[in-house]
């Protein structure tokens, strides 16, 4: 098996991995996205697999949660 498919078989398992998680779950890795954190696992996991990429064809947008006397 050559390392392009193997790659690729393992970017589907983690994509399945994260689509089998409660939407609790994905909430807590979408609030990741643009933080510290969220960064530097960015780099850590590659463009392929960065946070920002998981889950984008099967789930909804999440709407920033609104802050500050606007939202009373």
């Amino acid at each position: 098996m050559d390392r392009q498919s193997t790659y690729g078989e393992y970017l589907s398992q983690v994509g399945s991995r994260y689509n089998k998680l409660s939407e609790n779950e994905k909430d807590v890795l979408r609030a990741l996205r643009g933080t510290e954190q969220g960064l530097v696992l960015g780099k850590v996991l590659g463009t392929e697999m960065a946070l920002a990429n998981l889950g984008t064809s099967n789930s909804t947008k999440v709407s920033a949660k609104k802050r500050g006397l606007g939202t009373r």
